[in-house]
C-alpha cells in the first residue's frame, strides 16, 4: 500500500512539472513525496502502533493512567471507547458513562461524568471537527491526568466543579478520517455540515458559505442532531455548568468570544476574559489569548453561543501544533498542556464568575476511591450499538416529574456508521429534581433536532401538566424550554417521543 502510494504520489509529481521532489498537499503546503506518503497512511501507521500497544487495558492501574501504552497512539472511536470505559469500571465511585446526542449516521454519543457531588460542574468537549485527532487525544490524557491526580491526592478541578467530559463530537467524520480512502482531512460530519458553525448566532454572515465550503453551516441552526442534542442536553445542565471548553487543533491559541463580531463585549466582560486568557496562558506555555474574531470572522461556534446563551465563559483551545497530523509522541506533551489549562481554567472561572460554594454537600463526597481490579484485555468493547434504519429515534420511560443522569453500559463497538435507530431504548433512572445535585450517575438525553422556524400551522397540543411552564413543557426531562421555540416545535419535540405540551405563549 504504502509502494503503490508513493508510486502514485510521484507520477503526478512528474505530471506536473513539480521539482525538488515535493508537492503541494490537500491543505495547500508543500512536503516532500515522502511526507506526503506518510501523512496519507496515517491512519495506517497508528492502527500498527496499537497492535505493538495492544495490552493497555490490562495494564490500566489507578494513580498511573497518563503512564499507560494507550497515549503512545491514536486511536478510533470503538479504542477510544474501550479505554474510557475501563477507567470508569476501575472508579466506580467517581465516573460514569452517558449518553448526550446522537450523529448523522445514527452513531451514539458519549460523554464521561466525573463527580465528587458538586452542585456546579464544567463541561469539555473535543474534535468537533473530524480531522483534529490531537484534540480528542489530549482531553482523553487530561482526563487520565485528573484521575491520577485524585488517586495520587493531589489538587485538581475537581475539587471545586463535576467534570464532563465528551472526548469526540463528530464520531461519523472521525471514522472517515480512518477510511484511508483520502478523507484523512475532512472537517465535517457525515452530512457535510461544519458543527462548529452549526449554532445560532446573533451575527448574520454577510457572506454565506456554499455547502462545498469547509465551513458550510447548514440549512439552519440545530439542523444537524449531534449540535442539537448536545443542545438539549445543556438546557437541562443550564444551572449546574459554570464553564465551557472546546478544545480544537492547531494554532496555540486561547479563543474568548466574539468570533462574529470584532465589537467589545462591554460590562467588564472583556477584561474577565483578559484575566482569563492570562492565567491559563501562565500554565499552558505556547499558547496565545486573543478574541476569536481577532483570528477571522466566524459565525454559529459553540463558543459564542455557549457564552451567550448561557451567560457563562467559554472558551476554545487550539492545541499546539503545525498541521492537522502529527507525530503520536506529541499526544503526552499536549495533552500535559490542555490538562494544566483545565484545572487553571477551573480557577479561574471562579473569580470570572464572581465567586460562589462549589463543595460537596458533605465530607464524605471527596474521600479517596478505591478502583476496582483492572479489567481483563477480553472486556468487550464500548461504542455505539448497531441498529436499524428508521426516521426517528425514541426512548420509552415511566412517566415522572424528572430525571437523572442515565448509566450507560458498555456495548460492542461499532465497525461502521449506522442510521438511525427507531428506538434506541436505554432505561433511565428518575428524581424529583433537575435542579438540584444528584448523585454521580450519566445523564440522559435524547437529542433533538429543534427547527428555527415555524412553516405551517399546527394542531394545538392537548393541555397536560405544564408544572408553572408558560411555553414548551417536557415531562419526560422535566424541563421548561425557556425561551426560542414555537408551538410548532414543542408538538415535534412531543412526536419524538420527548412528552412535551405547549402551554401558552412566552
Amino acid at each position: 500500500m504504502k509502494f503503490t502510494l508513493l508510486s502514485a504520489i510521484a507520477l503526478f509529481a512528474a505530471a506536473t512539472a513539480e521539482t525538488n521532489n515535493t508537492i503541494t498537499g490537500i491543505d495547500g503546503r508543500a512536503r516532500s513525496l515522502e511526507q506526503e506518503a506518510a501523512f496519507q497512511t496515517d491512519a495506517e501507521t497508528n492502527r500498527a502502533c496499537h497492535d505493538t500497544n495492544a495490552n493497555y487495558i490490562s495494564s490500566l492501574k489507578a494513580g498511573q493512567y497518563t503512564s499507560s501504552a494507550f497515549h503512545n497512539c491514536f486511536h478510533p472511536i470503538d479504542q477510544i471507547y474501550k479505554f474510557a470505559d475501563a477507567l470508569v469500571e476501575q472508579n466506580p465511585t467517581l465516573l460514569s458513562k452517558f449518553v448526550i446526542s446522537k450523529t448523522y449516521n445514527g452513531a451514539t454519543i458519549y460523554g464521561y461524568k466525573l463527580t465528587k457531588g458538586h452542585s456546579q460542574s464544567l463541561y469539555f468537549q473535543a474534535q468537533v471537527h473530524a480531522r483534529e485527532w490531537i484534540a480528542g487525544a489530549s482531553i482523553l490524557f487530561s482526563f487520565a491526568s485528573i484521575l491520577d491526580d485524585i488517586a495520587n491526592e493531589k489538587p485538581t478541578a475537581a475539587d471545586a466543579y463535576d467534570l464532563y467530559f465528551v472526548p469526540i463530537v463528530n464520531i461519523d467524520g472521525f471514522e472517515s478520517t480512518w477510511n484511508g480512502n483520502g478523507t484523512r482531512f475532512q472537517r465535517k460530519n457525515a452530512n457535510q455540515v461544519d458543527l462548529n458553525r452549526n449554532w445560532p448566532t446573533r451575527m448574520k454572515n454577510p457572506s454565506p458559505p456554499p455547502q462545498d465550503d469547509e465551513t458550510y453551516p447548514g440549512e439552519k441552526p440545530f439542523s444537524e442532531p449531534e449540535t442539537a442534542g448536545i443542545n438539549a442536553w445543556m438546557e437541562t445542565k443550564r444551572d449546574e455548568i459554570h464553564g465551557y471548553l472546546d478544545i480544537h487543533a492547531y494554532g496555540g491559541l486561547l479563543l474568548y468570544p466574539s468570533a462574529d463580531t470584532k465589537e467589545p463585549i462591554g460590562d467588564g466582560l472583556d477584561e474577565k476574559f483578559q484575566v482569563l486568557g492570562r492565567g491559563m496562558k501562565n500554565v499552558m506555555g505556547e499558547y496565545k489569548p486573543q478574541p476569536a474574531s481577532a483570528l477571522y470572522l466566524s459565525y454559529g461556534t459553540f463558543r459564542d453561543y455557549a457564552f451567550r446563551e448561557f451567560k457563562k465563559p467559554a472558551l476554545t483551545i487550539e492545541v499546539v501544533g503545525y498541521n492537522f497530523i502529527t507525530k503520536a509522541s506529541t499526544i503526552k506533551r499536549r495533552g500535559a498542556e490542555v490538562y494544566k489549562g483545565i484545572n487553571k481554567f477551573a480557577k479561574e472561572v471562579t473569580l470570572f464568575n464572581g465567586g460562589g460554594d462549589t463543595k460537596p454537600p458533605s465530607p464524605t463526597s471527596t474521600s479517596k476511591p478505591s478502583p476496582t481490579t483492572a479489567p481483563s484485555a477480553t472486556t468487550s468493547s464500548p461504542g455505539t450499538e448497531p441498529v436499524t434504519p428508521s426516521p426517528a429515534v425514541t426512548e420509552p420511560v415511566t412517566p415522572s416529574p424528572t430525571v437523572t443522569e442515565q448509566p450507560v453500559t458498555p456495548t460492542p463497538s461499532r465497525s461502521k456508521p449506522v442510521t438511525p435507530s427507531p428506538a434506541v431504548t436505554e432505561p433511565v433512572t428518575l428524581s424529583p429534581s433537575v435542579t438540584e445535585p444528584v448523585t454521580p450517575s450519566p445523564a440522559v438525553t435524547e437529542p433533538v433536532t429543534p427547527s428555527p422556524s415555524v412553516t405551517k400551522p399546527v394542531t394545538p397540543t392537548p393541555s397536560g401538566s405544564c408544572n408553572g411552564c408558560s411555553g414548551c413543557y417536557s415531562a419526560l426531562l422535566s424541563h421548561c424550554f425557556p425561551r426560542g421555540y414555537s408551538r410548532a416545535q414543542c408538538d415535534s419535540f412531543n412526536g419524538a417521543g420527548y412528552q412535551t405540551t405547549w402551554c401558552g405563549n412566552y
